[in-house]
């Protein structure tokens, strides 16, 4: 179990650190841009920012797939260990409500992540980090075009 919780964590560490890289390119596409007001520049520049923020979002999409091979091994040991009970970690049972535990119940339930799909990147009442993390990829793909199409208009 333990394995499997660093393996966990040292992938959501990793689509972080990407996501991070993203950024620093972005801001290095603006400072670009700023510096050179050239639109042949700024499309490079874009175009590598564009190209690393696809990368991330392929390194999100393969660390879900993992990230719930993971949590369902982990789910899978302490089911074993007899620790999926309402006073420990309560899981949710198949068809049942969770508006019919105790609150402090509720807040517990331990239960699979759900996978990527392309309509729940996109359906902005599903919130989780791991889709946190691919919207923002999106988001930094949208930047650039934007300075590129303000840098063409500019120009």
């Amino acid at each position: 179990m333990d394995l499997a919780w660093r393996d966990h964590h040292h992938a959501r560490d990793q689509t972080w650190r990407a996501l991070q890289i993203e950024a620093v390119l972005g801001a290095g596409l603006v400072t670009v841009d700023a510096q050179h007001k050239d639109l042949n520049t700024t499309l490079a520049a874009a175009a590598l920012v564009i190209v690393a923020a696809l990368f991330g979002v392929l390194i999100s999409w393969h660390h879900r797939k993992l990230e719930r091979r993971k949590i369902i091994h982990v789910y899978n040991c302490e089911e074993f260990l007899g620790l999926h009970r309402d006073d420990l970690l309560p899981k949710k049972q198949e068809g049942e409500r969770l508006a019919d535990k105790p609150a402090h119940v509720r807040d517990a339930v331990v239960g699979f992540p759900e996978p990527f799909s392309w309509w729940r990147v996109f359906d902005i009442r599903r919130t989780n980090t791991a889709l946190f993390i691919m919207r923002m990829h999106f988001a930094i793909i949208a930047f650039a075009a934007i300075v590129v199409i303000a840098r063409y208009t500019a120009s």
